[in-house]
């Protein structure tokens, strides 16, 4: 359909990865010229399609009919589409079974229900680059997994065709594992590529990363997500747009919103501030001791950025810009009347704080009574003659 200029509308390149335009332009800038490097490093925020575009670069090198898209029919696109090929690998990090050694086979000692998670694990990431592998017990990238790269990598391919590791999460990688990655990449074999994706840039060693074409990935625009929601998602209208706003970036962010009781965690998030500020202890105590039931942490992570993003709000509606949480203006428009001398950047940092500190495994009940307290001071502190907020 030609768009409102007259024009049609410009092909959508690797449709299967969302936005990022700049990227794919690159990559095949690159791939036209040749000049593919051995070693590639997306790095970016989580949900913003790294793995996404590592699994479509390697279905655009492995396709029979060698053209600038994936065909999707071929073999190898088939092969491709349940992380079945024999020259197309993705390394994640896996449990250890009973009695494992660093030189055993990655699966080896996994018991016969562990692999078989493991295997439909990858299917499911082949199916959709968007899903978010999670094996149980599966908290680090193995040396074994890296050896394994390592013995494989120093064989020929199948079909003469560039071989290529996409390890997801590489920052997930013990010392062990970075210097037997380190030590391939210093001497890689001709028909081999290497593609690690990361959102912890920093957690790789310094001769990782200068070894690696580093790719920025950038985050997603609301549009984007909004339409990838409508498209992929079947979530319609005022929903989507919400989620979009809501997402920060992050497709994955925005599907796992998506798949929570949102309404209620944004619920939750207003009542904790409120508590917070108003000095209402046992009712906080009482809304933390909650909230602490569950021990997933993603929850965890979500209701505090879901509290940034209010937090956020409040910032820049004091500086007349436009807010995420629309349906939420007059609370926020409230809440920076009441208390115009907050040092709402300092509430924004101490959120911030709080959400590194649950990525880091730290007791959530101490997080989120730390984070009232806080809270209180960054607001109250400044201006306290201007009362409390929800009492």
């Amino acid at each position: 359909m030609p768009s409102e200029t007259g024009r049609p509308p410009a092909r959508v390149l690797w449709p299967r990865v969302i936005g990022q335009r700049r990227v794919k332009d690159a990559l095949l800038a690159a791939w036209r010229s040749g000049r593919l490097p051995h070693a590639y490093l997306f790095y970016g925020g989580e949900g913003v399609g790294k793995d996404a575009t590592a699994l479509e670069l390697a279905r655009v090198l492995r396709c029979e009919r060698g053209g600038e898209e994936a065909c999707g029919e071929c073999s190898s696109c088939r092969r491709m589409a349940t992380m079945q090929h024999p020259d197309v690998r993705l390394i994640v990090a896996l449990p250890r079974g009973p009695q494992e050694k660093d030189d055993d086979e990655p699966l080896a000692k996994l018991a016969p229900a562990d692999v078989r998670i493991v295997q439909e694990q990858l299917r499911m990431k082949g199916a959709d680059p968007y899903y978010r592998v999670q094996i149980p017990r599966a908290n680090v990238i193995k040396i074994n997994s890296i050896r394994e790269v390592r013995r494989e990598s120093s064989m020929s391919t199948s079909e003469g065709k560039t071989r290529i590791f996409v390890i997801s999460g590489a920052d997930a990688m013990n010392d062990a594992a970075s210097n037997t990655l380190l030590k391939t990449l210093e001497e890689p074999p001709g028909d081999t590529m290497f593609i690690l994706t990361t959102s912890r840039r920093e957690a790789l060693l310094p001769t990782i990363l200068s070894r690696c074409q580093n790719v920025r990935f950038d985050p997603l625009t609301e549009e984007e997500i909004r339409a990838a929601l409508t498209e992929r998602g079947h979530i319609e209208g005022a929903q989507a747009s919400l989620l979009a706003r809501l997402a920060g970036g992050s497709y994955t962010r925005a599907l796992e919103l998506a798949e929570s009781d949102l309404m209620a965690q944004r619920a939750d998030v207003l009542d904790f501030i409120r508590k917070a500020i108003g000095g209402r202890m046992f009712d906080l105590i009482e809304l933390i001791e909650r909230m602490a039931e569950t021990k997933d942490r993603d929850v965890h992570t979500r209701f505090l950025t879901l509290t940034l993003l209010w937090f956020r709000d409040a910032l820049v509606l004091r500086h007349g810009r436009e807010v995420i949480n629309v349906d939420q203006l007059t609370e926020l428009g409230n809440f920076i009347s009441r208390f115009p001398g907050a040092d709402l950047a300092l509430a924004v940092g101490d959120v911030e704080r709080a959400i590194s500190l649950v990525d880091r495994y730290t007791y959530i009940k101490l997080v989120l009574a730390q984070l009232a307290v806080r809270l209180r001071i960054a607001v109250l502190k400044p201006a306290a003659a201007h009362g409390h907020y929800g009492t």
